[in-house]
C-alpha cells in the first residue's frame, strides 16, 4: 500500500483484504484441476459414476 500514499485503510480493512486475498489464492491453488475434472466429467456422455470415477481400480 505504499504506492498509494492517498489510499488509507484501517488495520481491521487490511486483515480482511489479506484473509479474502489469502482465501481465493488458497481456493484457485487446490480447487484448479479437482474444477478441471468436473468439467470433463459433465461434458462427456456416459458419465461414469462417483466411485469409479475416484477408485484407484480400473472399472470393468
Amino acid at each position: 500500500m505504499q504506492f498509494l500514499p492517498s489510499f488509507i485503510l484501517s488495520d481491521e480493512s487490511k486483515e480482511r483484504i489479506t484473509k479474502v486475498l489469502n482465501l481465493t489464492h488458497n481456493l484457485a491453488h487446490y480447487g484448479w484441476i479437482p474444477f478441471v475434472l468436473y468439467l470433463g466429467w459433465a461434458n462427456t456422455p456416459n458419465k461414469p459414476n462417483l466411485f469409479n470415477l475416484l477408485s484407484p481400480l480400473p472399472s470393468v
